[in-house]
């Protein structure tokens, strides 16, 4: 425990927990502001501007490609010299994008300012906080730091949900983008007051590093996996890959249509927005229950999350059904989300090992922004031409299905790399 504690060797608050705290607040009303409450604005924006929900949803897709463009373009200048710029340019066009979009008049105004919110998105929110929080402890105490930093983000987000639905729903949904910009503003006054790039900037000792023991042994022993090039060869690399895609195409598909799927159903968007609220808590501690059947046995782990999304998704097609679909779309949401930020990575270790897995993870992470670029979108045209949610969200059922037998696959035990062979 001593490793966790929140003090350092002088008796002082250890400066660490304070990047864990901006990199929650940023996380919390930033990345979430751009992604995880998108469904409290989707009716009363396209009510308001009579736009259709396909077309208001394709911003969505505009943004995330923008965001892995970003990503794939500034991460070698992630540096102590450049990590203060960066941040600061990107939160300054956080703000610009959300400003655009309380001045939108049509749809193009969505989509430009989707520019400026993907970069945005890309270099101030979770892939920079992730680098700080990691830069500041070691590896006794970056998990605790880990779960910290997503618990803390979790809560803001919650708290910012139903702000913002109030907000939306009382004053005007151009009250609740300038809400969000106003966030991002609060957010970069922290970053440049708080954020440092490592402890060896402020002469200090890292929290969590290992004794001089303990990584002479881990230097000393050999790293075993299958080598990235030569994963890549392998088509079920790029199947594993390609599941990664499918499974978050559904899930940025409820994130911006889950609450107007139970509005049009009949609630009204207060609760729905609770709901939704709801469950963002109960999954802090669901997944460290899934995270305990990873570590038994992954394959009914990585199965029974995407049967569980699939039921949720379910739940959303017939939630005119009564308390049936609501029911069925909280249990299957709460054990199905793990499916993305739990299972995804896990495959590629349960496949190769330890020797290349991060370049491996990097690529499960690309595929995950490709499905985030079309989920929403995709459900919104299916909405459109259809007239209701119940098709598209079948079809997210059977999409999920496929991931639950290519995960299956992925993690049988004759997948499953053997270090001795």
């Amino acid at each position: 425990m001593k490793n966790f504690s929140l003090k350092d060797e002088t008796g002082k608050i250890y400066y660490g927990w304070y990047i864990v705290l901006t990199a929650a607040i940023i996380c919390g009303l930033v990345y979430s502001g751009i992604v995880s409450v998108t469904g409290v604005f989707l009716l009363p924006v396209t009510a308001s501007l009579k736009l259709p929900i396909g077309g208001y949803s394709f911003y969505m897709t505009i943004m995330s490609l923008t965001q892995i463009v970003t990503l794939l373009s500034i991460s070698k200048f992630l540096t102590a010299k450049n990590i203060k710029k960066i941040m600061t340019i990107a939160a300054l066009l956080g703000i610009i994008s959300f400003i655009g979009f309380a001045m939108a008049r049509s749809l193009i105004w969505f989509y430009i300012f989707a520019v400026p919110q993907g970069f945005c998105f890309g270099a101030f929110t979770m892939t920079p906080c992730q680098i700080l929080v990691s830069n500041w402890f070691g590896e006794k105490a970056r998990g605790k730091a880990m779960s910290f930093f997503l618990t803390g983000m979790s809560l803001i987000t919650v708290v910012l949900m139903n702000a913002l639905n109030y907000i939306v729903l009382n004053i005007s949904w151009q009250a609740g983008y300038i809400t969000l910009s106003a966030c991002v503003l609060i957010c970069l006054l922290i970053a440049f007051k708080t954020v440092s790039w490592s402890p060896a900037e402020k002469n200090m000792k890292r929290m969590g590093d290992l004794n001089e023991k303990e990584l002479a042994e881990i230097n000393s022993a050999e790293v075993k996996g299958v080598s990235f090039i030569e994963a890549l060869k392998k088509p079920i690399t790029w199947i594993a890959f390609i599941s990664c895609t499918l499974a978050v195409i559904v899930s940025s598909s409820i994130l911006q249509h889950g609450i107007p799927t139970m509005v049009m159903a009949g609630h009204n968007q207060t609760s729905a927005t609770a709901i939704v609220s709801a469950m963002s808590v109960i999954m802090m501690f669901t997944g460290p229950i899934v995270g305990i059947v990873c570590d038994k046995k992954l394959s009914v782990a990585a199965v029974g999350t995407s049967i569980f999304f699939c039921i949720a998704t379910i739940g959303l097609a017939f939630m005119n059904s009564g308390s049936v679909g609501i029911i069925l779309f909280t249990a299957g949401y709460i054990f199905g989300v793990p499916a993305i930020n739990i299972i995804s990575p896990l495959l590629m270790s349960h496949m190769y090992g330890e020797k290349d897995l991060g370049k491996l993870i990097g690529y499960v992470n690309v595929f995950i922004g490709i499905g985030g670029a079309i989920g929403a979108a995709a459900v919104g045209m299916l909405v459109q031409s259809y007239g209701t949610y119940k098709m598209p969200w079948l079809y997210m059922a059977a999409i999920l299905l496929v991931v639950a037998i290519i995960r299956g696959i992925c993690t049988s035990s004759k997948r499953k790399f053997k270090a001795d062979l």
